[in-house]
């Protein structure tokens, strides 16, 4: 595959523990890994571009198919794609309710996101609003009557966790009343000929799987084959949902640049991950 085209939101990277989200013509997001690895610590910038248009109620009412409309203005938006393949999931995070809000990252503008706790939360690309605004209201009103219109987010693999690109209203919406949001989840898929290897690979071992079964029923004996034949069935059935890691590029000027942008971090904002 030819290289990708620079997109207009991308990853730039300053050494192995350095790396921003950079949007246009500046950077959003400072992430700093953590020694030993145990998390990233993140600074947030203000100037974020919208990536969506705004969505009104009235149009939330219509129930449109929104991958297929994030899709689409997803295709001219300042966001994330390049060349490649790329897909839109729904997503729910597997925790109730009550951990589910600890795992929304909302200090601002700096923060931790704790590897070790098993973090793999949303993190805000920008402080969200406040319950009283106008937008929020009009928000936790669709969220009453279930119509919420779901949150998009971007999987990073250097968080270990996905980016709210659009939502913030929605996003606290959702929190103020006390619910999990719809989300959709955009990443980088794996191409049609590396499914295609993996289920091939899937079906032969599934394969051997159910020669192992027969004979073992034959003789007999239970050897575990049937616990292993649905492994492998799990895993043909993920295979198309599998990620690739996140595309990234080298940061102009490297860790001097960083720097630099890291200078309008507070007092307690770490300076030697290494």
């Amino acid at each position: 595959m030819t290289e990708p085209a620079l997109p207009r939101m991308r990853i730039e990277v300053a050494g192995p523990s350095r790396f921003w989200v950079w949007q246009e013509t500046r950077p959003l997001l400072l992430a700093q890994v953590a020694r030993w690895k145990y998390g990233v610590h993140y600074l947030r910038l203000p100037g974020a571009v919208p990536v969506l248009p705004p969505i009104t109620a009235v149009s939330a009412r219509t129930a449109p198919s929104w991958p297929h409309r994030y899709a689409s203005w997803l295709a001219g938006a300042p966001g994330p794609l390049h060349a490649g393949w790329w897909s839109l999931r729904p997503w729910r995070p597997p925790w109730p309710e009550s951990v589910w809000r600890s795992e929304v990252a909302d200090a601002d503008p700096v923060g931790y996101l704790d590897w070790l706790e098993g973090w793999q939360g949303v993190l805000p690309m920008r402080r969200l609003p406040a319950v009283d605004e106008g937008r929020v209201k009009a928000y936790r009103k669709l969220a009453q009557e279930g119509l919420l219109p779901p949150l998009l987010l971007w999987w990073i693999s250097g968080l270990d966790g996905r980016l709210l690109l659009d939502g913030h209203a929605r996003l606290a919406a959702a929190l103020a009343e006390r619910l999990i949001p719809p989300m959709i989840s955009l990443y980088l898929a794996p191409s049609p000929g590396r499914i295609d290897e993996e289920i091939t690979h899937a079906m032969r071992q599934d394969s051997v799987i159910a020669d192992q079964l027969e004979h073992d029923r034959r003789a007999g004996v239970d050897s575990g084959a049937r616990a292993r034949r649905r492994h492998f069935a799990d895993v043909y059935a993920s295979v198309p949902s599998e990620r690739e890691r996140t595309r990234a590029w080298p940061l102009p000027g490297g860790v001097p640049v960083w720097q630099d942008a890291a200078a309008a971090a507070p007092p307690g904002w770490p300076t030697d991950p290494d």
